[in-house]
């Protein structure tokens, strides 16, 4: 029964860390998407903050990359996993729990730094601030990046500025006119060019003037009204449920093949106890039968050979001998 159990425990860390494996190939293919989706890495440009703005690259990319180095580093670890459940090694599954340990310690704090306070790793949307830096960044040298992404949104979403389009009036693109004498970006209008993949990139407005109109009246049916940060908020969201859904199934995969390992160690240091038990008792038996059959042996061997000891050859005396005891007796 302890056979089979530990047989038991070994598939079961085999099957948990087949899943591991082909978790890390999931991640490294997810992460594959997001980097060459560039439209989804630009847009992610506009939810950092802090620090994380002075990136050379979006948000996404790192992203993109991290996923695809901890899908390695899972696969990886499945691999090794598989070829731990094939030993019959406690020393082997102890080390691979304590490299499942590190891992699933290192990504519980990402995980959990990131749900409880996504503002400490640059994570969020506040419209606010965002709104400000649009004003700020938006068509300055420099900001390309940051003037694309906007563009982006805008398309995507149709929609114009963070909170309305008069975020525009006050902006250091109107003011210092760093760009053409428009009211609003193209990317504001309705575009003709719409279903265009690189629509943001050349906007050509069903009606330009209509579009760059000041009166409202005009602007019904060329310029998009509503402001973008509802739709961003809400995108954001999305690509956050994901993230942590992503990161639930990984733990939750990670800490059944922690238990595995754990019940494979119990299993095995079970049966190799029970085996060194058994050696024991068997060399204790033969330890306490042995002497007795080799007294019987050894008083037989004697027994057989006591005849030969005292055979009369031994004691024939020669002529010679009996000439020489006679010279002594005369002398």
């Amino acid at each position: 029964m302890g056979a089979i159990s530990l047989v038991v425990s070994k598939a079961l860390l085999a099957f948990c860390n087949f899943l591991l494996l082909a978790c890390g190939c999931t991640l490294v293919s997810g992460g594959l998407l997001i980097l060459f989706d560039p439209e989804r890495i630009l847009l992610s440009r506009l939810m950092s903050s802090g620090t994380l703005t002075t990136l050379s690259h979006p948000l996404l990319y790192y992203l993109g990359l991290g996923l695809v180095v901890l899908g390695f580093i899972l696969a990886g670890t499945g691999v090794l996993g598989c070829w731990a459940s094939c030993l019959h090694s406690y020393y082997t599954l102890a080390m691979y729990f304590t490299l499942i340990i590190l891992v699933l310690i290192g990504e519980c704090a990402i995980y959990a730094t990131a749900w409880a306070w996504p503002q400490c790793l640059g994570l969020g949307l506040i419209p606010d601030e965002l709104g400000k830096s649009m004003q700020k960044s938006y068509g300055v040298p420099g900001e390309e990046q940051f003037t694309a992404a906007i563009d982006l949104a805008q398309t995507l979403f149709n929609c114009c500025g963070i909170q309305s389009a008069n975020e525009y009036d006050t902006s250091l693109w109107r003011l210092q006119s760093l760009g053409p004498s428009l009211a609003v970006p193209l990317t504001c209008c309705r575009l003709e060019n719409d279903k265009s993949h690189n629509a943001y990139l050349d906007p050509h407005p069903i009606n330009t003037t209509l579009c760059q109109a000041l009166e409202k009246d005009l602007q019904q049916g060329f310029r998009h009204l509503p402001g973008c940060s509802q739709h961003l908020e809400q995108w954001y969201k999305e690509q956050y449920i994901i993230f942590l859904a992503v990161g639930l199934l990984v733990v939750l995969i990670e800490f059944a093949v922690l238990l595995c390992t754990v019940l494979a160690c119990a299993k095995l240091y079970g049966s190799t106890r029970r085996t060194k038990e058994i050696k024991s008792t068997m060399a204790e038996h033969e330890l306490t039968t042995m002497p007795k059959s080799s007294v019987g042996t050894a008083s037989t061997s004697n027994f057989q050979r006591s005849p030969l000891s005292y055979s009369n050859n031994v004691y024939t005396l020669t002529n010679s001998f009996r000439q020489n005891y006679k010279l002594v007796d005369k002398a």
